[in-house]
């Protein structure tokens, strides 16, 4: 490990310097946490090579993305910035690291460190020109970035309390450290069909997820000897599964081979054409357990006839280091007291202790980064732990310095000083920065803090309550490992999109026991905080009764869920109540602008749900309903979100019922995409009275069911198998242009089209071309022109040409 020294840095005073400029202290030490492969820096030069390709306008956009994800580093939000990703197996991370990433994060990025939920850490808006010169500096320290996204064996979990706990069976944190160690180092885990996740856990609590990873390894003791046991196929995401077993007791010398035959299955008979379709889990439910398992099996014995190299094992050292001279600070204080009973934990070994230093939203100031470090110096290289709710763990602290710890924590985190259950938290960036976030997920937590700061002396009752939310529905946030989580979607009132969450709750970890929570009601953003507050209140008066929180969801707690969320179900309309239209921390009416194309896809089909949702809510009510009006109320809500239903896949924008059922027969009953006879309900749902439709239920039930199959048939460039031509729907191309179009296939004016509707009309546009067309679309500035080229370039389209032009730019697009 080399020592380096920043000039930029030094010239510049680090926080808590006290004005002096500060040298990166790198020494050579023995924890480490991976071996970094030999091809690193020539992996290092390409990545270098191809962005200055890009600089230099030689290769896309596209091209560069897949060459950078793998290395983690994502676009955000705003543009031209990026986040780097850098790996920690386990969570681990050296004093001096941890300071290193702190003053690189000053210089090139943003004010804070962000701890991530797979116990990584990441550096914010650094601009693409600084990318590779992070990356080299980490890598100086011992870091790397090489595997933090993109199709890749990604960040190896560990237990937070592995090493420590007296509950554990052995420390598994040596395991994950070899095997991150050969497996970044094999050149075929960065082109796996999909992300690749592996967990170890410590016991059977499983505090590492393994039950909801790729590849999970559960520590065992069996005749003596120390193994695991071995869970295949879990993962959150989208459609987040629970892992099934795969042997009942590995010894541990079989670990490398059983997780490279899995990588191996996974890499040769895993979907690379549908990344939404590609993870191991669906690998494995398509294929059936028998034919999975026998392909493993084959992968196996293959791997054990070759008598390859079990994994070198080096334990970690769980002690303080000796000859400490820091002078101890002795604490009397209650709010020292009350500190070591939220967050404080002794360890297995004799005298020393563990504390949690909560950051919330997982956020950490450089300067207080760099103060943690320098403290932590003192007691060694071992004495850090990133941990899965986003927290830093601190370990192998003596009893006589927890005075000094507490001091620090309290200065470097705000939440050291309140309840645990605050602590608990977990967020993901949400759309302030991620393509991918729907709602502000961050803003609707720093808001549900401070509604909950008068009532925090009733906290400490559930200070074993996790409470997730994520931004949409991918599980960044971890959602569906809460006792109580959230997951941000797009609804409608009155056909004007408000953000909303569905609510999910009761989530079990444990082997043999691991749940998801399950989905339960749905809450507006701007009612997230109060019903937060109504719940809790709610629980904690009834938590005695109960022997968890999960116990208390099947019970009665789904119940009290909906009866809270009935009191919000109005949503007034915008013109009564504007706020329920604009996200926490947001200054401008919720929209789906920002998102880049997989992103505006994932909201579309979110539109796409909420009728869905409407169609299935009003059978249900119509099984019990029997008063003339309320059944002729119940068929129109049908038959109107039938119709709405995928309007939007057409390009259509609608306000009003009657544009609704007018774009409904011009677009699937004109052009044969449903039956003719359907008209008959379209006709009846504009009688006034409206109680015709109830002579017509059996039709209106067919009519939903028909555009339920035609959802279902949908392909990726939202067409129907059965689709006729699209002159029906998008207006003839114009012929013989003039001027700057006399070359242009295709030319469409959407200037005054409002996104995400500009880009599903490029997206239709586009499906009726030929490979290799070009179609020059008309776009206003701001937002349109932010966001559709950068949504059309991620469906893998080359944007040919991107001018302004008064006050609209001209948009040339060459399809793929």
């Amino acid at each position: 490990m080399k020592q380096w020294v920043d000039k930029q840095i030094l010239e510049k005073p680090a926080p808590f310097s006290n004005g002096k400029a500060l040298l990166l202290r790198i020494n050579r030490c023995a924890v480490k946490f991976y071996d970094i492969p030999a091809t690193y820096d020539a992996e290092i030069e390409e990545l270098e090579h191809q962005t200055r390709l890009f600089r230099q306008g030689i290769i896309t956009a596209r091209e560069l993305k897949a060459h950078r994800v793998p290395f983690g580093v994502y676009a955000q939000r705003s543009k031209d910035t990026y986040m780097i990703r850098i790996r920690c197996t386990g969570g681990g991370i050296t004093p001096h690291q941890l300071r290193a990433v702190a003053e690189l994060s000053s210089r090139y990025g943003a004010d804070f460190i962000h701890f991530t939920t797979r116990q990584g850490l990441q550096i914010h808006d650094v601009v693409l020109e600084n990318v590779v010169a992070v990356i080299r500096k980490l890598k100086e320290v011992g870091l790397s970035t090489r595997g933090g996204g993109g199709n890749t064996v990604r960040n190896i979990m560990v237990s937070w309390d592995a090493g420590i706990s007296p509950k554990e069976v052995f420390d598994v944190t040596p395991y994950a450290v070899s095997l991150t160690s050969r497996l970044i180092a094999e050149p075929d885990s960065w082109l796996l069909p999909r992300k690749f996740k592996i967990s170890f856990s410590n016991s059977d609590d499983d505090n590492a997820n393994a039950c909801l990873n790729d590849l999970g390894f559960v520590a065992r003791i069996q005749d003596g000897i120390r193994g695991f046991k071995v869970y295949v196929s879990g993962g959150l995401g989208l459609k987040p599964q629970v892992a099934e077993p795969l042997h009942d007791f590995i010894s541990a010398d079989q670990v490398y081979v059983v997780a490279e035959s899995v990588k191996r299955v996974f890499s040769r008979y895993g979907s690379r054409k549908n990344k939404h379709a590609a993870r191991l889990r669906f690998l494995r439910n398509r294929l059936g357990r028998e034919e999975f398992e026998a392909l493993y099996h084959q992968e196996l014995q293959w791997l054990e006839h070759q008598q390859v190299e079990p994994l070198e094992i080096k334990e970690m050292d769980n002690r303080s280091k000796s000859g400490i001279t820091l002078k101890a600070i002795e604490e009397n204080c209650s709010e020292f007291a009350t500190w070591k009973k939220r967050y404080v934990t002794r360890q297995k070994q004799p005298n020393l202790y563990a504390a949690r230093i909560p950051l919330f939203l997982g956020n950490l100031k450089n300067e207080h980064a760099v103060a943690l470090a320098d403290f932590l110096s003192n007691f060694g290289d071992n004495v850090m732990r990133c941990t899965m709710d986003q927290n830093l763990s601190v370990r192998n602290i003596p009893e006589i310095y927890l005075g000094n710890l507490f001091q620090v924590a309290t200065a470097v985190s705000d939440l050291s000083g309140e309840p645990r259950f605050v602590g608990n938290w977990t967020a993901c960036t949400g759309a302030d920065t991620c393509t991918l976030g729907i709602c502000l997920s961050q803003g609707a937590l720093r808001e549900l803090r401070n509604r909950l700061k008068p009532l925090k002396e009733h906290l400490d009752d559930l200070a074993d309550i996790k409470l997730h939310t994520s931004g949409c529905p991918n599980t960044c946030g971890m959602h569906a490992c809460a006792d109580l989580g959230f997951y941000g979607r797009s609804a409608r009132n009155n056909n004007v999109m408000y953000p909303e969450y569905h609510i999910v709750a009761g989530a079990v970890a444990g082997d043999t026991q691991a749940r998801l929570a399950r989905k339960i009601d749905r809450i507006s953003a701007r009612n997230l905080p109060d019903f937060v507050v109504k719940f809790l209140d709610t629980y904690r008066r009834k938590k005695p009764y109960f022997t968890s929180f999960a116990a208390y969801i099947d019970d009665c707690g789904a119940e009290d869920i909906r009866a809270i969320c009935n009191r919000y179900r109005d949503i007034p309309d915008i013109k009564e109540d504007k706020t329920y239209y604009i996200d926490w921390g947001a200054a401008e009416e919720f929209s789906l602008v920002g998102m880049g194309m997989g992103e505006c896809s994932a909201g579309l089909f979110d539109l796409i749900e909420v009728d869905r949702d409407m169609i299935r809510k009003k059978r249900r009510e119509l099984e019990s309903l029997t008063d003339l009006e309320p059944l002729a109320t119940a068929l129109y809500q049908i038959t109107l979100a039938a119709s709405r239903m995928l309007l939007i896949t057409r390009g259509v924008e609608v306000r009003s019922d009657q544009t609704i059922f007018d774009a409904f027969d011009r677009h699937f009953i004109r052009t044969g995409l449903v039956d003719v006879r359907f008209r008959k309900v379209l006709q009846a749902a504009e009688n006034p009275n409206g109680q015709a439709l109830v002579h017509l239920k059996p039709l209106v039930y067919e009519l939903a069911q028909s555009m339920e199959e035609l959802y279902q048939s949908m392909d990726d460039a939202l067409q129907f198998p059965e689709q006729k031509k699209m002159e029906t729907i998008l207006e003839p191309p114009i012929q013989a242009l003039t001027g700057e179009h006399k070359t242009v296939e295709l030319f469409r004016d959407y200037r005054g089209v409002a996104c995400p509707m500009n880009f599903v009309k490029v997206k239709l546009d586009l499906a009726a071309m030929a490979v290799g067309q070009i179609l020059t679309v008309l776009l206003d500035d701001g937002e349109p022109i932010e966001n559709v080229p950068g949504s059309v370039a991620e469906e893998g389209h080359e944007i040919v040409e991107q001018k302004k032009t008064g006050d609209h730019w001209t948009l040339r697009i060459r399809k793929a």
